[in-house]
């Protein structure tokens, strides 16, 4: 959410789209107003820009799927090839340049989007750190491990630290 101050905005909507708007924001125990500035900023922050990349929305159990369907190496390339690619153009795009803030920013976005799983970051000592929890299994870690490890390759030219298990990875660099 921006911390920018706020404003007053009104327009009409569909009867039966304010109902569910008031049960949705019932049942999240928040304001409609919160729930409304919620999914304004998931638009303007996020899926503006999937609408002009032309992403595709798949469930985390049909990406499961794929991941366990391929063989490592396959894995691997597949995880190299969209890390070293898409997450460069998608930061040079939205925030015209590659800093490490914006990298992290992306991370971010992408684990909040993307439902790949959940996420923590901290910055200590001169060290980034990405906790990742996800549900995708082994192949799931490996190919967050490679493609995070990539992504940061390819935009800040560092090399990582990783840690994995079944369903998480913890992932450092040097600031």
């Amino acid at each position: 959410m921006s911390s920018e101050k706020t404003s007053t905005f009104t327009f009409r909507i569909d009867k039966e789209y304010e109902k569910v708007l008031r049960e949705e924001a019932q049942t999240k125990k928040i304001t409609v107003n919160a729930l409304a500035n919620q999914i304004f900023g998931d638009y303007v922050e996020w899926q503006r820009y999937m609408e002009k990349f032309g992403t595709i929305v798949l469930s985390r159990e049909a990406f499961k799927i794929v991941l366990d369907s391929l063989d490592e190496k396959s894995l691997l390339n597949l995880a190299v090839d969209i890390g070293g690619k898409a997450p460069k153009e998608f930061i040079l795009f939205k925030w015209k340049e590659i800093a490490i803030d914006n990298v992290i920013k992306f991370v971010k976005m992408y684990f909040d989007h993307c439902g790949y799983g959940t996420h923590d970051h901290t910055k200590t000592g001169g060290m980034i750190t990405f906790s990742i929890r996800h549900d995708l299994g082994k192949k799931g870690s490996l190919f967050l491990k490679t493609f995070l490890e990539t992504l940061i390759k390819s935009t800040l030219g560092k090399s990582c630290n990783s840690t994995v298990t079944t369903n998480s990875l913890v992932l450092s660099f040097q600031d």
